[in-house]
């Protein structure tokens, strides 16, 4: 039987269980890692010298910590030297993941498995070894794994592959709102009826020239401040450009009767998704905060809640001029004063593009097990015209309803809810 896409409106409000949950960040191989890393305060970001263009030297970065992860995910080594990074951190993830939720796809499982990924740029470092041979006259003794290892959708088909899925595998091309877009397809995908189980998230990997140029030419980044590398100030006053950093975070959702049919343990429920576009700019966000507020309105219909449920946003909060005015002002609109604590955790590791949300998703799941929202640490002087002081602390508290956003370049919008079990 094929599957047909269902009409927006007639998807009934069926939540997606989140089962497992696997992350790769600079703050640490793990999820465990990265989150203890995080409430600690821990800055990731620091000047790399290796493999960047001398001008480019003096952006501080995020460093995904992928070697350790490797080590735990034993990725045949004949297999990574066919792959780029951000497949191979998206496929040692994927286990993380996997084992976490205690599955393991079976063959009976597998045609209603699938697979969504998010990719913000795609496999950039084999496109620079692609144009490198090109450059020096030897297209000709190109590896032959070049082509697979660039495409987009690697990232999606190598879990698929290694994971034995069956059902849809996608992959989803939404700059910086690609990973919430492809949490929120397989949402979708679940609520069709179309599979029981989705492994999606989002993979990024651009610490090289491609990214670093290409951003620092956009004028999106902050160079090194005199010693201090902290250059990723959400909300702040002082706040000049955002960070470039790498990493993975994927999610095992599943329909509440699959996991309750196999015992499966909830970590947190996803109940609502809004996407859309600001039809604006081709990098800027619309200054009103119109778009985005739009999608917070339509994940908060999606999971039939109201603005006053939230307890905590994850924000979008790059450290750019632009993001995080318009954001602030979306948020005061839609949740008036007081609105819900605010907080963005990218001044530690940067702004890891496709996969920056789904590391979002996975931090507010731990925010409701641990009842902590996680501070801004690297604001100190919130600025007014933002519209809205983040959480400057590390802050105890009950959160039984998160919302999580991201906004890209091509005005790509996405908002999800979350909920405790």
């Amino acid at each position: 039987m094929s599957w047909r896409m269902p009409q927006w409106g007639s998807m009934a409000p069926m939540p997606a269980c989140i089962t497992g949950l696997g992350v790769i960040s600079p703050l640490g191989p793990d999820l465990e890692t990265s989150w203890s890393s995080l409430l600690q305060g821990t800055v990731a970001l620091r000047t790399v010298n290796e493999g960047l263009a001398e001008c480019l030297q003096d952006y501080p970065v995020g460093p995904a910590q992928l070697d350790p992860a490797l080590d735990r995910a034993q990725i045949d080594r004949r297999l990574r030297r066919r792959m780029d990074r951000m497949t191979i951190q998206a496929m040692a993830a994927a286990q993380e993941a996997l084992d976490d939720a205690r599955l393991q796809v079976s063959e009976q499982q597998a045609r209603r498995a699938a697979v969504v990924m998010g990719v913000g740029f795609g496999a950039a470092k084999t496109h620079l070894y692609i144009a490198s041979m090109c450059l020096q006259d030897k297209a000709d003794r190109m590896s032959p794994f070049a082509i697979p290892a660039g495409m987009p959708n690697s990232a999606a088909c190598n879990v698929s592959l290694a994971n034995g899925t069956m059902g849809p595998t996608w992959t989803v091309a939404t700059a910086c709102a690609a990973g919430l877009d492809a949490t929120g397809i397989a949402l979708m995908l679940l609520r069709s009826g179309a599979a029981d189980v989705v492994v999606t998230g989002g993979t990024e990997s651009i610490v090289d020239d491609v990214g670093l140029g290409g951003m620092g030419a956009a004028k999106a980044l902050s160079r090194i401040d005199g010693e201090d590398p902290a250059v990723l100030r959400p909300f702040c006053r002082r706040r000049r450009g955002t960070a470039v950093g790498e990493g993975v975070a994927v999610l095992v959702l599943e329909t509440p009767e699959h996991a309750e049919a196999r015992g499966a343990k909830v970590r947190a429920l996803l109940t609502g998704y809004g996407s859309g576009s600001d039809s604006f700019h081709i990098t800027q966000p619309r200054p009103d905060g119109t778009g985005a507020m739009a999608v917070m309105e339509a994940s908060l219909a999606s999971a039939e809640l109201q603005p006053s449920a939230i307890d905590a946003i994850f924000a979008h909060g790059t450290g750019t001029p632009l993001n995080d005015a318009m954001e602030g002002k979306a948020v005061r609109k839609l949740f008036g004063d007081p609105a819900p604590l605010v907080t963005s955790t990218k001044g530690q590791y940067g702004h890891a593009m496709g996969a920056s949300g789904p590391f979002h998703l996975a931090f507010a799941v731990k925010a409701m097990e641990d009842s902590v929202v996680p501070a801004t640490v690297t604001c100190q002087d919130p600025d007014p015209e933002c519209e809205i002081v983040p959480v400057l602390e590390n802050t105890p508290k009950e959160v039984r309803a998160a919302m999580v956003n991201a906004f890209g370049f091509g005005g790509h919008n996405a908002s999800l809810v979350l909920q405790a079990p």
